[in-house]
């Protein structure tokens, strides 16, 4: 009887030690001030049971396949290299600012050897992390081609991936047609402009041309 008001006790003073903890803001959230040590290993395990976990049962469809690289690039170059970088992008603000920082993609070949959980991460994002999912913009086959581009890029060079990313196009789910028509369209009413085009025209570039002179500030 002893021994379980011993242990009441002590989860009584646990609680409130905690509540107390939380209430005085012990614990700084800044993403400029690191995790402690035992939190980062904390959260690394569990981030990794959790994908393992659900990534198992996937089925990894041929990466190898070089136009499904080439359809992955546009993509991956529009959504990730912002906090994942690439050949030639070898910092970006939102990867300074990100604490943890995001891995390096085209650097950890870790990522390479684990399609099927890289998929899953990128499907569906990870909490509180800044990594977002991308599932409900992109299908399966498109999140499976930037996982085949991530394969790709160890020893990639500049060129060769900047002549990937130039050989396709940024696309969503569904939409990959519709950006096929309207830059059909766009090219048939340029064979068509008269006046006004033209007057259209040259308001664009003004526009453009007064936003290039603001320049961009740190």
């Amino acid at each position: 009887m002893f021994g379980i008001k011993k242990i009441l006790s002590l989860a009584v003073v646990v609680i409130v030690a905690g509540f107390l903890f939380i209430w005085f803001g012990v614990f700084n959230v800044s993403a400029s001030d690191k995790h402690w040590a035992i939190t980062n290993t904390f959260l690394e395990l569990v981030r990794n049971r959790s994908i393992s976990a659900r990534a198992e049962t996937l089925k990894v469809p041929n990466l190898a396949d070089t136009a499904r690289i080439k359809r992955g690039a546009a993509n991956y170059d529009a959504m990730c290299t912002q906090c994942h970088l690439a050949p030639g992008v070898n910092s970006s603000e939102l990867y300074e600012g990100l604490n943890p920082k995001p891995p390096v993609l085209y650097k950890d070949a870790n990522f390479a050897s684990k399609p099927n959980e890289t998929f899953w991460v990128i499907k569906n994002g990870i909490k509180m992390t800044g990594m977002p999912g991308w599932g409900h913009n992109n299908s399966d086959q498109q999140i499976w081609d930037m996982i085949a581009l991530v394969s790709a890029l160890d020893n990639m060079t500049v060129e060769q991936y900047q002549k990937l990313v130039a050989s396709g196009k940024h696309t969503h789910k569904g939409d990959s047609h519709a950006h096929e028509q309207s830059n059909h369209d766009e090219s048939k009413a340029g064979h068509h402009s008269d006046t006004s085009g033209d007057h259209h025209s040259t308001s664009e570039e003004k526009t453009v041309s007064d936003h290039d002179k603001t320049p961009h500030t740190h």
